[in-house]
């Protein structure tokens, strides 16, 4: 590791991610699987967060800083380094949740590419969702973005 990869490493930090930022940047890989990152899925994953308990405490400043770091990453990174330091990091009671979340979001745009659906695949796998349950959540975020 070089000198610069040790002070602007990204994912790479000593410290566990917090929820919330391994939350967040689930939905924000997910904004941009395929990608770009449509005005449609960033209006989503705003919205997810700001009615979640889990960033209840949360000011403008804290949202600002942690999406910035974790945008940083994902430009630096890619999705998948992102994605998977998110999935390692989040707590498992909440792993259905950003699942289903990241769903929300691949399909607010009405449109879902391969590269969404390879990205949701892999997300379930790096989550442990089984495929049942993924299907139930699919099915139900399917119905919720109809219309």
């Amino acid at each position: 590791m070089g000198l610069f990869d040790s002070l602007f490493g990204g994912m790479e930090r000593a410290t566990k991610l917090s929820n919330q930022e391994a939350f967040a940047g689930i939905l924000l890989g997910a904004s941009a699987c395929d990608g770009h990152i449509a005005d449609d899925e960033v209006h989503g994953l705003i919205t997810a967060l700001a009615r979640m308990k889990l960033y209840q405490r949360f000011t403008g400043k804290q949202y600002g800083d942690m999406l910035n770091r974790l945008h940083g990453v994902l430009k630096r990174k890619g999705v998948e380094v992102l994605v998977d330091a998110c999935a390692e990091g989040l707590a498992p009671e909440l792993r259905p949740t950003a699942f289903a979340n990241a769903c929300d979001i691949v399909l607010a745009d009405g449109v879902v590419e391969d590269e969404e659906k390879a990205f949701m695949e892999r997300l379930r796998t790096k989550l442990e969702i089984d495929k049942a349950q993924a299907k139930e959540i699919v099915s139900i975020m399917v119905v919720k973005n109809k219309g």
